[in-house]
């Protein structure tokens, strides 16, 4: 494999990387935060000492940091991306070195690992409640990017399983590009608050079912018009403003509807400037994801 080759190989698996840590982070949190009541656990006792409140805005900022983490997971896979993808469990192996040095063998006291329970104050039932989030999304992290990553290795196969395989590779893609816009969507809301000037309790809206009920159905849309949608983009059908267009209607339309039949309808520049962000990361993630994996 020559260096450009080499660069592209490792630009992918950059990409996937980013995409599956991001949506893995964001999912399993949002579960696992209501699951336990992270908001009420973060105001116990020394945890309040070590843990920001959930309505903290660096909390709230997390999920944005996310894509870099997993660009850093790449750079430290890349040197044994091919031990992993020989193996036939090899995300077994990704798992298990995740789980020893990353959880609970790390070089710093942190939460669930060894030398946190040694050198910290943070009791032991706060170092288990820990752990369920941690152990499924590394566990799942590391399933799917293998799994993905496996597919461009493949031999060829009989036509139906093929065609199985890429239908099930095209909806996995849907759905991580279509979760990046459900980050976007966090941003659009928070400039929205910015522009009418009212006081927010960003937990207590992160926690409300029926708001996080809204953006969960502009997610299910985005992913069926995502799925949907790149076939026409790979065959160069669509202009890259006519998809912008398209998604920012799509981010728009569909919360403001949710909320004229669940709620109360937001105002149309606030039920704009809501669906913008979404449109762009979702066209930008579309542009970007089926214009490396084409080539």
């Amino acid at each position: 494999m020559d260096k450009q080759s080499d660069f592209k190989a490792f630009m992918l698996f950059s990409v996937k990387s980013m995409v599956v840590h991001t949506l893995t982070y964001f999912i399993m949190g949002l579960i696992l935060s209501n699951v336990f009541n992270y908001g009420q656990l973060f105001e116990q006792d020394i945890i309040k000492d070590f843990m920001l409140p959930i309505d903290s805005p660096n909390v709230f900022a997390g999920p944005f940091i996310q894509p870099l983490r997993g660009l850093l997971f790449a750079i430290g896979l890349w040197p044994i991306r091919s031990l992993i993808l020989e193996k036939k469990r090899g995300w077994l192996i990704l798992w298990n070195i995740m789980v020893i040095f990353g959880i609970l063998s790390t070089p710093a006291a942190a939460p669930c690992s060894i030398e946190g329970v040694i050198y910290t104050k943070l009791p032991i039932w706060y170092h288990l409640l820990g752990l369920p989030e941690i152990l499924l999304q590394t566990l799942i992290f590391s399933w799917v990017l293998v799994w993905w990553d496996k597919q461009q290795f493949l031999k060829q196969e009989k036509a139906v399983p093929q065609q199985t395989l890429q239908l099930v590779t095209d909806i996995i893609k849907a759905l991580m590009i279509s979760s990046f816009g459900y980050v976007g969507y966090a941003v659009g809301g928070l400039l929205s608050v910015a522009v009418v000037g009212f006081d927010v309790d960003v937990g207590a809206a992160a926690a409300d079912l029926r708001t996080q009920m809204m953006f969960i159905v502009a997610f299910v849309v985005n992913v069926l018009i995502v799925y949907f949608i790149s076939k026409r983009w790979l065959q160069s059908k669509l202009r890259i403003g006519t998809l912008f267009a398209l998604f920012w209607g799509v981010d728009t339309t569909v919360p403001w509807l949710y909320q004229l039949i669940f709620t109360s309808p937001s105002p149309w520049y606030l039920a704009l400037l809501l669906g913008l962000f979404p449109a762009v990361i979702i066209t930008f993630s579309i542009r970007l994801n089926y214009k490396l994996v084409v080539r």
